[in-house]
């Protein structure tokens, strides 16, 4: 069985033909669709790089079963007016040879790829990652802000008749778009490995020991704003003076930190303010965890963040704003409202003045990171999309499945 699925991805690829993610999806991702189906195509954006590009910190896409089928970007109103058609019709070419279409959202590209589908009377499944409001609402341009109302309702009345639907979150998108009649589940898209206990206790041991600077965290892209880095700048400088004279705040994540680091110097705190740039995924990242004591994750947009769920399974303690599912994850008191640096720069005054709290919040974090691992995920996966390739295979009514227990 052959699907196209379509996101507005970037994919960095060269003359080799082989295609890299900066690290969100690598080749283990489509493994979890080709567990179920025979051919995956992937309809994306893409950047050419030259032959010889350092593609350190990337992950390679590309593998067996697998093929890219690059788009121009349809995010912007010009090529929204002089590119959609070119869009359409590579993408109609492509659903057409298809048996289904996987549709990971908020995406022009995805959308695009639904309404083909449901044209070409193709079956579809839609993947809820993220809220198209909360990322152009808090994107920062006049345009984000005008454009998300109609976004919000696009993507509500896309999912709201979707045959089969799976979210990231256990309740935020679920209630903001919901899907009331088709086949619907919850699975995070983060895949974690499978914890021992002792990553818990060298961190109660590090808690307990006190030793080296207090080391704050935050991984996140550098471009844009919609990880809140200028909202933990902000935060930091405002508690500067009632948290530990011995103090760091490390970025980690692609793009370029000149803007970030301007703000650093304008607040006074570029001597204790580090851009890690990108470590693979895997060992590298948990080890750079390893050696925060505080994650903060102050975003305006989300849906069920990774490097939330990564350092709440090395023990982190961890503080988020309510956007997205972060509020699934977090206890009442570590959570701010977007944009509410003063509100940060309290609990992290908070965290850093009681060892006590922070090796609470590390067991409970380690605990509820559990829920996260690979091996249970993929069960969760697997079950969907099988019902999926059910139905596509049968054409049978959503109702026959749920008749015959396929419903999980």
């Amino acid at each position: 069985m052959h699907v196209v699925w379509a996101h507005d991805h970037t994919f960095y690829f060269n003359e080799s033909g082989k295609f890299y993610s900066g690290g969100k999806l690598p080749y283990t991702v489509w493994e979890r669709y080709l567990n179920v189906f025979d051919r995956l195509t992937v309809a994306c954006r893409g950047k050419r790089t030259q032959a010889d590009a350092d593609m350190s910190g990337k992950t390679l896409s590309s593998g067996p079963n697998v093929d890219f089928v690059v788009l121009p970007s349809l995010s912007n109103p010009v090529n929204r007016l002089t590119k959609r058609g070119y869009v359409e019709q590579t993408l109609t070419d492509q659903i057409r040879k298809a048996d289904a279409v996987i549709a990971r959202m908020p995406s022009e590209i995805g959308a695009e790829a639904i309404r083909i589908a449901k044209r070409l009377g193709k079956p579809y499944a839609v993947e809820m990652v993220a809220c198209a409001w909360d990322g152009l609402w808090n994107y920062g341009s006049l345009q984000g802000k005008l454009y998300a109302p109609i976004a919000l309702w696009k993507n509500r009345r896309l999912v709201k008749h979707a045959p089969f639907a799976v979210y990231v979150t256990e309740r935020f998108l679920q209630e903001r778009y919901p899907c009331p009649k088709g086949h619907t589940a919850s699975c995070s898209n983060v895949e974690l490995p499978s914890v021992g206990e002792e990553v818990l206790q060298q961190r109660l041991a590090r808690i307990q020991g006190g030793e080296g600077p207090f080391t704050i965290g935050l991984i996140g892209s550098l471009n844009g704003r919609s990880k809140g880095i200028d909202i933990a700048l902000r935060a930091i400088a405002m508690a500067r003076a009632q948290l530990p004279e011995a103090i760091s705040f490390r970025v980690l994540g692609d793009g370029n930190a000149a803007r970030w680091q301007q703000q650093a110097d304008k607040l006074g705190i570029s001597e204790i303010v580090s851009f890690d740039g990108v470590l693979p995924s895997g060992a590298a990242v948990h080890e750079w965890l390893d050696d925060i004591d505080v994650y903060i994750q102050p975003s305006f947009q989300e849906g069920l963040p990774r490097a939330t769920i990564e350092a709440m399974s090395r023990g982190c303690p961890t503080l988020g704003s309510t956007a997205g599912g972060i509020p699934e994850l977090l206890d009442e008191e570590c959570l701010h409202r977007p944009g509410q640096a003063a509100a940060l720069a309290r609990q992290l005054i908070r965290s850093a003045a009681s060892a006590d709290w922070r090796s609470e919040q590390a067991e409970r974090n380690f605990s509820l990171a559990g829920a996260y691992t690979k091996e249970r995920l993929d069960v969760k996966r697997h079950v969907f999309w099988r019902a999926f390739s059910h139905y596509v295979r049968s054409g049978q009514a959503l109702s026959e499945l749920r008749t015959e227990g396929v419903n999980a």
